[in-house]
């Protein structure tokens, strides 16, 4: 109705100002209307309609939410009772589970009342007091275990029933037996903080406790071993003594109270420290270092003292030691310096013997060739002149007769002193040398012994043989020869002189019956010189000799001398 008679009022204005011109005043009248209708019909028609568009709109959101909030809340509900029942659930299972754990433990698990009354009680204190869990219940654990609450207030007197109580108590089994246990302890706490029983764990430890006495008793046997032990023993680790009995301290000469600040290298003399100190620390690498050593030591008045010493590799205090044994051979060492200074006098007497005896065997060679050897001659000739002179007169007397029969005596004679005197020192060997003294022995040694053969295998110029080894090497061969023909019942005997090695070798084998070396033989008599003489002459000239044989496989002599260190 409004817009009608605006509309009107608005045509029946226009009319005078624009005629007949309906465009343009329908285009007024429209401008004109939206300008005055606009507002009325924001204000009567759009914003009621959109107020109640809005609160419609509000509602339905309000409405929205209150469902999806009581949705929420119902879900929340239920959500909150299936987590309730399944913690729950999970509260019970666990219980189980602890139960069942309980029930297997290999420990006497009880559970009481503030008052001392049991209310649990599992299966392995069944089996150590012997009482089944209905025979305990509402029992005390005082009357069953032994454990009485005196015991308990004295326990838990150093630590009040906050934190508990543990140590060693004396239970009771259910026929009387008494038995040592490891006891725990320990509040069981109400909401509100105050106490509500105690958990009890009980362990026997019988076992141990004879482990324990065992231990102690080992240990007694080894305090008393050690400490009365006549080798000192120590142990060494990180370059410091962790240990050492009284022996130790005896031989060093000093206090066991000088253990914390004593320095190895103190005691062990300065000469020695740097070879048993590698010593050591090879054996603490494992690398295989010999166990045993000698050395000297220093005690405290500075006297040197001898001992021989043996390490083990020991694990220490979680490390890696050595385990020392060190006893003292002062006397011993004195003795064993005092035999090979014996020895060596020995030695240089017996070369002075064998030199003293070949120069008499030089000199009696000598007269009996140069004395006995030409007066045999002399008289030889004369007899052979007289004989001459005889013939030549055509006299032919029985005094003749008996001095032609002489002739051939006297010859013999000659020859026999000859041998004695080549036997006793031959005159090649200062005259022609070592090899041609071989020679000439060889072949006398052939004549003599028909049956047995001898091979020669000279490799060595004469000027290779130092002088002061001819003697000897023709003594050995000429003994090692004799003992061949006396004893092998050999058929070939092999004669060897060679350099081996830069050693001067002299080898005497045969093919004869052998021996046994492990039976005990007589020195060759008769004057020989015999396997230990041998031996001694090679040994004199800084040589060795080796001898082997065995039965039905002959015998070998090898001597060797060292050419390196003679001029």
């Amino acid at each position: 109705m409004i817009i009608v008679v605006t509309e009107l009022t608005i045509m029946v204005l226009l009319e005078p100002l624009f005629g007949a011109n309906h465009l343009a005043m329908a285009f007024v009248d429209s401008a004109t209307l939206i300008f005055v209708c606009s507002p009325s019909i924001y204000f009567l028609l759009i914003k009621p309609m959109a107020r109640n568009l809005f609160e419609k709109a509000e509602a339905e959101r309000n409405l929205k939410e209150v469902q999806e909030t009581n949705q929420f809340l119902r879900l929340d509900a239920e959500s909150r009772i299936k987590t309730e029942v399944l913690e729950r659930t999970k509260a019970d299972a666990r219980i189980q589970f602890q139960a069942r754990i309980l029930a297997v433990v290999q420990q006497a698990v009880v559970a009481t009342g503030k008052g001392g009354i049991i209310l649990y009680w599992n299966r392995f204190a069944e089996w150590m007091f012997g009482w089944t869990e209905d025979e305990v219940r509402n029992q005390t654990l005082a009357k069953v275990t032994g454990f009485t609450s005196e015991a308990a207030r004295t326990g838990l007197s150093g630590f009040g029933a906050v934190k508990g109580w543990s140590g060693e108590v004396k239970a009771l089994r259910r026929d009387g037996s008494s038995f040592p246990a490891y006891l725990t302890c320990s509040p069981i706490w109400r909401a509100d903080g105050s106490v509500a029983g105690f958990v009890y764990t009980f362990i026997d430890i019988t076992d141990r406790k004879s482990a324990e006495a065992a231990i102690r008793d080992s240990e007694e046997k080894y305090s008393t071993v050690v400490e009365n032990s006549p080798t000192g023993i120590f142990i060494y680790r990180n370059g410091r003594l962790e240990f050492a009995n009284q022996r130790f301290f005896q031989m060093v000469g000093r206090p066991d109270s000088d253990l914390v600040g004593m320095d190895v290298a103190e005691i062990i003399h300065p000469e020695d420290w740097s070879m048993v100190r590698e010593l050591w620390r090879r054996r603490l690498a494992g690398t295989g270092a010999t166990q045993d050593y000698e050395c000297r030591i220093l005690n405290s008045a500075g006297e040197i003292r001898w001992i021989s010493g043996r390490t083990a590799l020991i694990r220490y205090g979680g490390q890696m030691a050595l385990l020392g044994n060190i006893q003292d051979i002062t006397e011993r060492h004195k003795a064993e310096q005092a035999l090979r200074d014996s020895r060596e006098t020995l030695h240089r007497l017996s070369a002075r013997l064998m030199s003293a005896q070949e120069s008499e065997r030089q000199r009696v060679a000598r007269e009996l060739h140069d004395s006995i050897g030409q007066s045999l001659s002399a008289v030889k000739f004369m007899v052979e002149r007289a004989l001459d002179e005889q013939e030549q007169s055509g006299v032919d007397s029985q005094q003749g007769k008996t001095l032609r029969a002489v002739v051939p005596v006297i010859q013999a004679s000659v020859e026999e002193v000859r041998r004695i005197s080549m036997a006793l020192r031959p005159t090649t060997l200062d005259d022609l040398g070592l090899l041609a003294t071989i020679a000439w022995f060889t072949r006398e040694f052939q004549i003599t012994y028909p049956h047995m053969e001898v091979d020669r295998l000279i490799e060595v110029e004469e000027f290779e043989v130092p002088e002061s080894l001819k003697t000897n090497i023709f003594r050995i061969l000429q003994e090692a020869m004799n003992n061949a023909a006396k004893y092998s019942e050999a058929s070939r005997i092999t004669v060897a002189l060679r350099q081996v090695l830069g050693d001067l070798q002299l080898m005497v084998g045969d093919n004869g019956v052998g021996f046994n070396l492990s039976e005990p033989r007589r020195h060759a008599s008769g004057g020989g010189f015999g396997l230990a003489s041998m031996r001694e002459r090679a040994e004199l000239f800084g040589g060795s000799l080796i001898l082997t044989s065995s039965p039905d496989e002959g015998t070998m002599v090898v001597a060797r001398w060292s050419l390196s260190d003679r001029p």
